[in-house]
């Protein structure tokens, strides 16, 4: 009570001296120090007391006139003083540009007042002042004083040419005068420089350089979990990016320590990497969180400390899910299913040197497998699936809501509980018209139809409803400009190919999407100009002619149809670098799989022997599909569908199933699948779904006239290689 009262005196004898207290004027370093106190006050102070509206008041009160001081006498304000002016603002919120966006690596707190605008304004020219008087004398500043005058100037959301040239200054002066920042210092200022998008490399190499392997355990978990999440945001990758990934990269393949310590950045990832793992306890959550993310986001392989921090949290007496965020949540969750996505891009890079035979979806969640242990990486994610359930699901943004559903569809993991929840929400939210982002929508659609979580129809038709209302344009009809302010071709590829899979094709949905992808004026280079691209890439490309032949069969009054001569002059040029995790549909898309494998071609020779003539990979182009039933594809010709055995002559298929054509089942309430078709193939078999390239795969070839066979995997493998029993079971299927 008597600090509320002493701050309302404050305020009041400063507002009736227009400035002057009892007739004296502050000096600087007074005034200074009262914002900082006011400020050290505000942030320790207990939520919901009954009086926070008078302390803010009496704060707000005091800061103007604070600010009104600098912006009259800068000159005389010491750095320290300028630095703590600009600390105190930041701490409280006072004048903070939500223009910009809240940054969701810090919470905010925003001190409550009668007037945002003006004070809005009067922040503004007060920053302005002090960027253009303090970047002449950046010199003079401690380590500590630039830390905090550019984690201030970024928490408030200032963003102007003067900013900028004050915070390329300060990172000149973290690259000249690096041991002089404290380990808090470094942390605090790349953080602020990357949230900034101020990407000076020298200030980041030189910031990272002090968090090696020698000096790491002077850093505090805050302060680790900042650089490289800083480093990560600002696109600074280690130069030995597959140095820590033991599980797909021979020894042989991977640098020594030395060559680790001879680059600053790589260095910096395995020192918080070993850090993380000696002591995950002492990490908050949202540090944990935050480390994870970076190796992620940045491309390096770690399957160690993700291991490690998987075990921390689900293992007997672990941490649990319990103080997570939704943020934090769904960026954990999505930094797993990264770690294992990256594996494609290993396997592409070394080839046959990599320690993975299988390719694809598959390979995804058998390196998780590998990095983490089967067991351990499902009961992270049930865990975390119930966890977010009890957080409850309307606390999650979208981007959360997002980034989680395609975690589990990445690694090929279905809580039908978790999903149903997110399917509810996701319809609530579009009665509320809650905005969703392009990249929102087409990650929920292609994770449901990946998995085969089979949701209501409405979920399309409100999903299809929602999309034609965001792509109108001026006019109120959606046209290429108005489509490319939501989406990216790609995104409008997996939602077509997400409408395919459950064989829902909303008329205005489909014409939009075909208009988003390939345009209404057969012009490839008018459509890269619109929508910014290099053109379309491979998988989207396969992925139009999949749901062309889908909708040309099951909703052909639609009249859908390619541009003549597609695929040619559509596609990407030559030598084009793919954005990090552009292509979500790369691996679950493609239904021409030609590699053979041991089990393919065991089980065509117990056909062979049982009088069953069979080719193995029958590979159906869409000359034939064009020739010989009539659908109208383009006429480049292109190798479309593949059989793994098949009697040509019959038109039987039979479809070795692996472990790539299934997603695991992984809570015990869902209910039974309701796909169920010839004499219940796709029924869910114990922990096991197909998945929705498979179910898609399978209504093609039979509306080309193909009888189907499904054979699981390890019913086939069960009869232990007796000749006689796999005769009799491929018998029984025939």
């Amino acid at each position: 009570e008597q600090q509320i009262e002493l701050v309302k005196f404050a305020a009041n004898a400063l507002d009736e001296g227009e400035g002057l207290f009892f007739g004296n004027e502050f000096k600087p370093q007074e005034l200074a120090n009262t914002g900082w106190a006011l400020a050290t006050l505000h942030s320790k102070r207990g939520e919901g007391t009954s009086t926070e509206t008078v302390e803010d008041d009496g704060i707000v009160r005091i800061l103007r006139w604070v600010a009104k001081d600098i912006m009259q006498r800068v000159d005389s304000y010491k750095p320290q003083e300028i630095s703590n002016s600009v600390w105190a603002f930041s701490t409280v919120g006072f004048g903070y540009d939500e223009s910009c966006g809240t940054n969701v690596h810090n919470d905010y707190v925003h001190v409550a007042t009668n007037d945002p605008v003006g004070d809005k304004e009067l922040v503004y020219e007060t920053l302005e002042v002090i960027a253009e008087n303090a970047l002449s004398r950046l010199h003079n500043f401690k380590a500590q004083e630039l830390n905090n005058l550019a984690w201030g100037f970024t928490r408030l959301g200032h963003r102007t040419e003067r900013t900028e040239k004050l915070l390329v200054g300060v990172g000149e002066e973290l690259t000249k005068r690096t041991w002089q920042f404290k380990p808090q210092d470094i942390g605090t200022t790349l953080w602020s420089l990357a949230t900034a998008e101020c990407f000076d490399k020298d200030a980041f190499m030189a910031g990272a350089s002090r968090l090696n392997l020698r000096h790491i355990r002077s850093f505090k978990p805050q302060e680790m979990s900042n650089t490289v999440w800083a480093l990560a945001t600002a696109g600074f990758a280690p130069k030995y990016i597959r140095a820590f990934d033991t599980t797909l990269v021979p020894a042989s393949q991977r640098p020594t320590t030395k060559m680790v310590m001879s680059d600053s950045i790589t260095e910096c990832f395995a020192a918080v990497a070993s850090e993380a793992m000696r002591r995950p306890q002492d990490f908050k959550d949202q540090e944990l969180k935050d480390v994870l993310w970076a190796f992620s986001k940045i491309g390096v392989r770690h399957p160690a400390l993700f291991k490690k921090v998987a075990h921390h949290l689900v293992a007997a007496n672990g941490r649990g899910f319990g103080g997570f965020s939704s943020q934090g949540l769904g960026n954990t969750l999505w930094s797993f299913a990264k770690q294992a996505q990256l594996s494609l891009e290993v396997i592409d890079s070394l080839g046959d040197s990599v320690k993975l035979g299988s390719t694809g979806r598959l390979a995804v969640y058998e390196t998780s497998c590998l990095d983490i242990g089967e067991k351990a990486i499902k009961t992270l994610f049930v865990r975390a699936a119930e966890g977010g359930v009890e957080l409850g699901l309307d606390r999650f943004t979208n981007q959360d809501l997002s980034n989680t559903v395609w975690a589990y569809s990445t690694l090929g993991l279905l809580h039908s509980g978790f999903f149903k929840e997110a399917e509810n929400q996701v319809l609530k939210r579009l009665k509320n018209l809650r905005p969703f982002k392009g990249q929102e929508i087409a990650n929920i659609l292609w994770s449901f139809a990946t998995l085969n979580a089979q949701p209501d129809p409405v979920l399309i038709d409100e999903l299809s409803s929602y999309i034609a209302s965001v792509c109108r344009g001026k006019k109120g009809v959606a046209d290429e400009y108005s489509i490319s302010k939501v989406f990216k071709r790609q995104e409008l590829a997996n939602v077509a190919w997400s409408c395919a899979v459950v064989g829902r094709y909303p008329e205005e949905l489909m014409k939009i999407l075909y208009t988003g992808i390939v345009g209404t004026a057969n012009d490839p280079s008018r459509m890269k100009q619109i929508f910014h691209d290099d053109g379309l890439q491979q998988s989207s490309i396969m992925t139009l002619y999949y749901v062309q032949l889908a909708a040309d069969i099951e909703a052909s009054k639609l009249q859908l149809a390619l541009p003549p001569g597609f695929p040619n002059g559509w596609g990407e040029s030559e030598g084009h670098a793919r954005g990090n995790g552009d292509d979500l549909i790369e691996m679950s898309s493609s239904m021409l799989t030609l590699t053979i494998s041991k089990l393919q071609r065991d089980v065509s020779n117990t056909f062979t022997e049982i009088g069953f003539e069979n080719v193995l990979e029958h590979v159906i182009d869409t000359n034939e599909i064009k020739d010989e039933y009539g659908f109208q594809l383009p006429q480049t010709p292109q190798e479309f569908l593949s059989i793994d055995i098949a009697n040509i002559r019959q038109k039987v298929g039979v479809e070795v199933d692996g472990p790539g054509h299934f997603v695991r089942l992984i809570d015990d309430t869902r209910k039974p699948s309701n796909k169920v078709t010839l004499n219940g193939q796709f029924a869910d078999k114990g922990e096991n779904r197909v998945n929705g390239p498979t179910l898609l795969k399978h209504r093609l070839l039979t509306h080309l006239g193909w009888n189907i066979i499904h054979l699981p995997y390890w019913e086939y493998q069960s009869l232990g290689g007796v000749r006689e029993k796999e005769r009799k079971y491929c018998e029984s299927l025939l």
